[in-house]
């Protein structure tokens, strides 16, 4: 095996060794559960590390690597599909995954002071079984970036949602995060459904569901573009349930229940980053169905306004960093329906700085919660003279979510806004100009609107009266400050000599410009609040129109009216058919068959007297029986 091939396969084994190993380790210490989690995570960043340095300028791919050998063979002679289970080392899956690791590694580390420390949000119940599942997490999204075929692909996609579950209800002693974990299984479920069809529709259709192949394959001609559509949008399907994006976006602020670090884990690379990734893996062939495109563009416009003014009201912070996420990835999605390499270099240049700066956000949340004891934005204040070092990291992460420059935020933004930019004023692209269009004006509001929440937070988080404040622990600090550094420095992949992968993503003077502009005044309107009693620009909205964004506009009660009301009648009504029909049968026969019995047992006294009437009245019964058959003949 070469060295390309051992990372691909090094990155995907070794978290699952560790989840594997986890429980086991965790039994005999908490100490060995938190040294197993955290080498797996620093393994499988090593091996990603080593996997983008030797595909760095994009020339070096290494295809079918072996993993889990032949699932299924086709019948040779009819010419039917090998489905082979095998890995891919190529540059999407090692810049990709060192965004993985690096923040599996900083969730592990964080996870040991933050489910352990005393006074802690987070009940320290049940280590070693998180620590494991976190590890099985980072596998199954290693295996998603490193699939060299749509089955593996969809192992580590479904393993993602069962770990998805696992850790939203974590903490399942809370009615709120049960109900938080069924939510998000049931909600991606329905997703993937249509992911498991549209791999279905390439077999068939494309013959085959290799990645390289398929990328092969793509604008041949020798695949009708029917089959790419259909294909392209059941994959949609899911890609919309696992990265929340509307209207399958509803469990991803209820999924806020699950530990904070977890909250990390899921929003800045691994499960709602999943998408984008599989977007980008398999892009010739959306590039090949331009109206899938179309429908991915509507998607991400929808998303990405919406959400932004949905965090825009919160009153929790993590929910605001929440809906944020809901917003920022359907930025991603913008970049990539743009249908060029330049909208895909810039739609996976904005899932990098993402994945710094929401993981930096989501950590840094989780320890101001540890300083109040409280998620709620009323609860807070006056981080910059309690903790003036998590004060400049919150800060910094707020600052590259609002594309303020020089940050990572800014130059992946405003990249992905100068694609789409281009297309819609030159074409070029798989989408259509005037699609372009629209998703370029909702890329700038979106801008304005971003800024103007994060302004917000900052408000109410870092001005203001606080009380004194008891110190954060240095595993805690210490992720936070790494990934601080990462936001700060991130935008440096974009400049020439960075990755190839990268490489198209440029920024643009008016995107820049625009850009600019639209956050400044989106941070000043929402400094400009600091000055009022409640230092919070949300409660200069009307209170009908806050209260609807703060309830994400309601969707839960439209979603429960039209699909939980009507699934759970008709659920009692096929509990009331089985048991009152299928049942009634089944019972019936168990009547009719005890009173047969008795009858008969009535007839069996014991007495000699009633045995011998009996024998008598069957004799002369038969003896008339006789008599009138003979008469009848």
């Amino acid at each position: 095996m070469s060295g390309l091939a051992a990372t691909a396969v090094l990155a995907v084994v070794a978290p699952a060794l560790a989840a594997a190993l986890g429980l086991p380790a965790g039994r005999r210490s908490k100490a060995a559960a938190v040294t197993v989690g955290v080498a797996g995570a620093l393994v499988a960043l090593v091996a990603a590390v080593a996997e983008a340095a030797l595909t760095w300028d994009g020339s070096r791919v290494r295809t079918g690597i072996p993993l889990l050998g032949t699932a299924l063979a086709g019948d040779p002679a009819a010419g039917g599909p090998a489905v082979d289970l095998a890995l891919r080392a190529d540059d999407l899956g090692g810049v990709v995954g060192v965004a993985v690791g690096v923040v599996a590694l900083a969730v592990q580390v964080y996870s040991a002071a933050y489910l352990h420390g005393p006074g802690t949000p987070d009940a320290p119940t049940r280590y070693p079984a998180y620590a494991a599942t976190v590890s099985l997490f980072t596998a199954a999204m290693m295996l998603v970036v490193h699939a060299d075929d749509l089955v593996l692909l969809l192992v580590g996609w479904e393993v993602m949602g069962l770990a998805s579950y696992l850790l939203v209800g974590h903490h399942s002693e809370r009615e709120a995060a049960r109900a938080a974990a069924v939510k998000a299984f049931l909600v991606t479920r329905v997703g993937d459904v249509g992911f498991l069809l549209g791999v279905v529709v390439l077999l068939v259709g494309a013959g085959t569901s290799s990645v390289t192949e398929l990328l092969e394959l793509a604008g041949t001609g020798q695949v009708a573009t029917s089959t790419w559509t259909a294909a392209a949008l059941l994959l949609l399907a899911g890609i919309v349930g696992k990265s929340a994006q509307f209207p399958l976006h509803t469990w991803l602020p209820d999924a806020m229940e699950g530990p904070t670090p977890v909250s990390a884990l899921i929003h800045a690379a691994t499960m709602v980053a999943a998408g984008v990734a599989v977007v980008a893996k398999l892009y010739a062939v959306f590039v090949a169905a331009p109206a899938a495109l179309v429908v991915l563009a509507a998607l991400s416009a929808v998303t990405m306004l919406g959400a932004a003014l949905a965090a825009l009201a919160q009153s929790d912070l993590k929910r605001l960093l929440a809906w944020s996420t809901v917003s920022q990835v359907a930025i991603m999605f913008a970049g990539l329906s743009a249908g060029t390499a330049e909208g895909r270099a810039s739609g996976l240049a904005h899932l990098m700085s993402h994945a710094a700066f929401k993981a930096l956000l989501f950590l840094a949340a989780g320890c101001v919660a540890h300083l109040v004891g409280s998620n709620l934005l009323r609860d807070m204040g006056a981080l910059r003279r309690t903790a003036p070092r998590l004060a400049v990291t919150l800060g910094i992460g707020l600052a590259a979510l609002a594309g303020l420059p020089p940050l990572n935020g800014f130059f992946s933004k405003e990249a992905v806004i100068t694609s789409v930019e281009d297309v819609a004023l030159h074409g070029g692209g798989a989408l259509d100009q005037q699609a372009a269009a629209v998703l370029m004006i909702a890329g700038y509001a979106t801008t304005f609107v971003t800024a103007l929440y994060a302004a917000r937070a900052a408000a109410v988080v870092l001005l203001g009266e606080g009380a004194a404040a008891h110190g954060v622990p240095r595993a805690m600090e210490w992720p936070v400050v790494a990934l601080a550094v990462l936001t700060v420095l991130g935008g440096a992949l974009l400049l020439p000599g960075g990755p190839a992968l990268l490489a198209g993503a440029r920024v643009g003077l008016v995107a820049a410009l625009v850009g600019t502009l639209l956050a400044g005044a989106g941070v000043a309107v929402g400094l400009l609040a600091a000055a009022r009693p409640d230092r919070d620009v949300a409660a200069a909205l009307p209170g009908r129109l806050a209260a609807v964004l703060h309830d994400g506009y309601r969707l839960d009660a439209v979603q429960d009216a039209a699909v939980v009301r009507p699934a759970r009648a008709l659920a009692r009504l096929v509990v009331t058919g089985d048991r009152d029909v299928v049942d009634a049968y089944v019972r019936g026969t168990a009547a009719a068959s005890t009173g047969a019995g008795g009858l008969l047992r009535r007839l069996q006294t014991g007495v000699v007297a009633g045995q011998l009437g009996w024998v008598f009245a069957g004799a002369v019964g038969g003896g008339l029986l006789a008599l009138g058959l003979a008469v009848a003949t």
